[in-house]
């Protein structure tokens, strides 16, 4: 029987990848005006300078912001740009507000939780504990959540089954009566179902779902996991 659904929060809940993408073309512009012909190579160094400095920061080899610091300063040495902490953290304090306010919920998400209403419902993400909390209050879903787990606050990210474990424990639920839901199918899905849970990988951007893990349940929109729980 399923007691509890647990989400992911970006691009799960959230349009991170939109809202990175133009709070970084807005730090772009603010640093190197009139340079819109390089705009999109800098998105897509942004984005993977993200996913290196928060693996970093995931690992507990640097603050977060540190991890901040260094991707602002790797971003734009290409550049010939140099930062010192203070105006690093300038740029960075407005960054964060930016990326807060750009945030947005996913079409599908406000009918999704009322369609699971009679579920416990909560966030697992690995991420900073207080950007995070903002992005969820900022998108109103705060109210509607039984339970929020930040990496930095468990002390454990995804994809180790502590994390999970340690979520259910909170939310008072066993893992076997727990769900899943989040868009990477390694840190998410997998990693669920191997601490316990049922893991359902939201494959939004329909990838190749070809994988060696057939027992991992699919869906490409929030509002068919009503669907599979009731399977």
């Amino acid at each position: 029987m399923i007691n509890a659904v647990l989400f992911d929060l970006d691009d799960t809940l959230v349009d991170h990848d939109t809202a990175i993408r133009n709070t970084a073309s807005t730090l772009f512009n603010k640093i190197i005006p009139n340079s819109n012909y390089e705009l999109t190579a800098f998105q897509e160094q942004w984005i993977s300078l993200t996913r290196k400095w928060y693996k970093k920061f995931f690992a507990k080899q640097v603050s977060f912001q540190e991890s901040g610091r260094g991707r602002l300063r790797e971003a734009f040495s290409n550049y010939g740009y140099e930062f010192s902490d203070i105006d690093a953290d300038n740029l960075l304090s407005e960054y964060w507000a930016d990326y807060i306010s750009k945030c947005q919920l996913f079409d599908d998400v406000v009918e999704c939780f009322r369609q699971l209403q009679k579920y416990k419902i909560g966030v697992l993400t690995n991420g900073q504990e207080v950007q995070q909390i903002e992005v969820i209050k900022s998108c109103k879903i705060h109210p509607i959540l039984d339970v929020v787990v930040t990496s930095e606050a468990a002390g454990f990210a995804k994809p180790e089954p502590q994390i999970f474990q340690y979520t259910c424990a909170k939310l008072g639920v066993e893992p076997t009566q727990t769900v899943y839901v989040g868009d990477n199918l390694e840190l998410d899905a997998i990693a669920a179902n191997n601490a316990g849970l049922i893991g359902i990988w939201l494959n939004r951007r329909y990838k190749n779902s070809e994988t060696h893990f057939p027992i991992i349940k699919q869906i490409n929109n929030l509002n068919d996991s009503l669907k599979l729980l009731d399977k």
